[in-house]
């Protein structure tokens, strides 16, 4: 083997352009003049081969939730997280008492209007047991602000408060 020898071996290219659905746990993003690190990655299967991707980001001083979903194109959004009550206190009672959420909602002064509701698997990517939840995801037309209500199994609520951002937001991705 020659001194140069090594230039004309075969190498394999290593990845260099991720996308936001490349990302893992540890990935590390830059979004909105911050760096995050992926602490999780949560998979979600609504049915009818349609499936989504949730992210919990960190910076630091910071978590946000990113979710993204394919629908002829990549479709991106950042949550964060809501005390429920904080929307309704009455809305717990009401989801319960009914099994469904309301049309409409009032938080800060915004009407939100339902836009669908889902009811799907989700779990923590690589845990092998599925969980169930239903989704009810309101937008205020005005501002395009969205929230979101989460029902997992009978006693369990979430809610977040969202907005829709565009892909190419998030740059710098790599692994750590």
């Amino acid at each position: 083997m020659g001194i140069f020898d090594f230039l004309k071996s075969d190498k394999t290219e290593a990845n260099i352009d991720f996308t936001v659905n490349d990302m893992k746990v540890g990935f590390m993003v830059e979004y909105f003049i911050k760096t995050w690190e992926v602490k999780k990655v949560y998979v979600y299967d609504w049915g009818n081969n349609f499936h989504s991707k949730e992210y919990l980001l960190d910076s630091g001083d910071e978590t946000i939730y990113l979710n993204i979903e394919e629908d002829d194109k990549l479709i991106c959004s950042i949550w964060n997280k809501l005390d429920i009550f904080e929307i309704d206190s009455g809305l717990v009672n009401s989801i319960k008492s009914t099994d469904e959420a309301p049309n409409k909602l009032v938080f800060e002064n915004k009407t939100f209007i339902r836009k669908e509701s889902s009811q799907g698997l989700y779990k923590e990517q690589g845990e092998s047991e599925d969980s169930e939840l239903v989704n009810w995801m309101y937008e205020n037309p005005e501002t395009k602000e969205l929230l979101s209500i989460d029902r997992f199994g009978e006693e369990e609520f979430g809610a977040s408060k969202g907005k829709y951002v565009k892909e190419f937001e998030f740059s710098n991705i790599l692994p750590r």
